[in-house]
């Protein structure tokens, strides 16, 4: 009874005293760079510490403010009181909880809880505020400052990210001519006109032919221009053909009244090749979603939770075999290729740029060299088109600046370079759109769609496994074939003599985006 009566009292104590910031709250900055496994044992420590001096003032051990504050270990030496409590065995750190029990209490005891709980309406006197500041590490200016670094940070790759995707591949000996109008030329005129907004691709040279596009370059380009290029890039409608009886496989899918049964059923028929054993893969994620009463189909799902129960397990399996081939990397990753663009004007002093941050990666074994991205724009079941339309124009960017990285590691501006296609995925509103930059001539890329399907996230909707299978399938021969250039590119350029070849660097320049008006103005 003598225990209980105490613990009740403590638990009384607290929640009239509590401090309405968490524990996490305190704790975050100062272990930032340790181990989960560690950061959460000295939680714990600090834990112990703190009810440890909350008992021993309730056991009535009557301190003056100086000799409390004194006693207690600072901010700067937690850490090492940490360590010590690290060498004491659980029967000791228990030993705090069990003085009570023993007889050992006084009457001292019940009246120094007694004048804690009639100072608890003053704040001065809080013992948990007292001793939270005085135990648990709070952040610091120096802390304080990093965070607001990491966010300038950003912005700074925001920036840079901007300042890379305006340079562009020159070759001024070849032009894209196309109904007797010269593109390049006329990119040029258009760009001296008037101030020309970052939400149009033309300012980056690149020609924006996708389905909605709002692109005032296009605009401005003769209708017959601008039909004879999306003729030649036209985006493709795609079947199920029934190879290896893959079709009616799935139209029974779509009919059965219990889909676990069918799976389970099929599995060993379905260990044909990669296609048919990626088909049952995606029909099982889908089964397993119905189970979890339809998740796929949640409002609220998150982009997280999508490309983490839904998203990388469907592009594993799409990929099952190429691991001798690329490389895929998962979750909001790093872009080498917009990294190095940025490090290379700074100098050994300056801090180097990890990149944009790409949901997932392809890119060449044995090389780093990628080739290909996927971006997911939010939540799938919610519409967002200021998310969808920004993932765009950084999907065009991004595959500008790999293409930028490729000529400038390997040099050449040959015939190959022209025949080399890079795809991005875009995941939005639960359909896939598959986009593909090129280089018809120098100066110019050419950003278009050229693959879209929605995806079933529900029984009522299984029916569309009929077009999105056949998309998917056709996104990995596009990749297949676009690394196939990519090393037949490498090895073009490779055989060439260094004059042949020439500096890589030289192809790279920076776009002209001020108008001419604008500059007589200002001079």
């Amino acid at each position: 009874m003598r225990t209980h009566e105490v613990r009740e009292e403590q638990k009384c104590f607290l929640k009239n005293n509590r401090d309405p910031r968490p524990i996490k709250f305190f704790m975050k900055f100062n272990y930032r760079s340790k181990s989960t496994g560690i950061r959460d044992y000295e939680k714990r420590q600090a834990h112990v510490i703190f009810h440890e001096k909350l008992d021993e003032k309730l056991d009535g051990i009557k301190l003056s403010d100086a000799t409390v504050v004194s006693s207690l270990p600072s901010t700067s030496s937690v850490s090492s009181s940490t360590s010590i409590r690290r060498k004491q065995s659980p029967e000791e750190l228990r030993g705090y909880e069990e003085e009570d029990e023993d007889g050992a209490s006084s009457s001292a005891s019940k009246k120094a809880r007694k004048e804690f709980s009639a100072g608890q309406e003053n704040p001065t006197s809080n013992v948990y505020s007292e001793l939270a500041h005085q135990i648990i590490p709070r952040t610091d200016s120096s802390e304080s400052s990093k965070v607001i670094n990491d966010e300038e940070r950003m912005v700074k790759n925001d920036e840079e990210l901007e300042l890379y995707a305006k340079e562009s591949i020159r070759d001024d000996e070849e032009k894209w001519i196309v109904c007797g109008t010269d593109l390049c030329n006329e990119l040029t005129k258009w760009k001296q006109k008037k101030a020309r907004p970052r939400t149009d691709l033309g300012f980056y040279d690149i020609v924006d032919i996708t389905p909605g596009s709002n692109s005032d370059f296009v605009r401005s380009l003769p209708i017959d221009v601008v039909r004879e290029i999306r003729q030649s890039k036209h985006c493709q409608q795609l079947k199920m053909d029934d190879t290896d009886g893959m079709k009616k496989y799935i139209v029974n899918f779509i009919k059965a009244k219990d889909f676990r049964k069918l799976v389970d059923e099929s599995y060993m028929k379905t260990r044909i090749n990669n296609n048919t054993k990626f088909i049952w893969d995606y029909l099982n994620i889908l089964v397993e979603s119905f189970e979890r009463n339809n998740d796929l189909a949640e409002y609220n799902l998150s982009e997280l939770g999508y490309r983490e129960i839904f998203l990388a397990p469907l592009m594993r399996s799409l990929f099952r075999g190429m691991h001798r081939e690329m490389n895929i990397f998962f979750g909001e990753k790093c872009l080498f290729a917009s990294s190095e663009d940025r490090n290379l004007e700074k100098n050994d002093e300056e801090d180097r740029s990890a990149g944009r941050k790409i949901d997932i990666i392809w890119s060449m074994k044995p090389t780093d060299l990628e080739f290909s991205i996927c971006e997911v724009s939010g939540p799938p079941n919610q519409h967002n088109h200021t998310h969808f339309f920004n993932d765009k124009l950084k999907i065009a960017k991004m595959l500008k600046v790999i293409l930028n990285r490729i000529v400038r590691k390997y040099g050449s501006v040959g015939i190959n370079l022209t025949s080399l296609k890079l795809y991005g995925l875009h995941v939005y509103y639960n359909e896939i759109i598959v986009y593909e930059m090129s280089i018809p001539s120098g100066g110019l890329y050419v950003f278009c769609e050229v693959l879209r399907s929605k995806l079933p996230t529900n029984e009522v909707e299984v029916g569309l496994l009929l077009r999105s299978v056949p998309a998917l399938l056709k996104f990995r021969k596009l990749l297949e074939e676009s690394l196939t250039d990519l090393k037949d590119y490498i090895q073009d350029a490779c055989t060439r003599t260094p004059d042949d070849n020439g500096n890589a660097g030289l192809f790279i320049t920076h776009t002209d985006l001020t108008p001419t008006a604008n500059r007589k103005q200002s001079n």
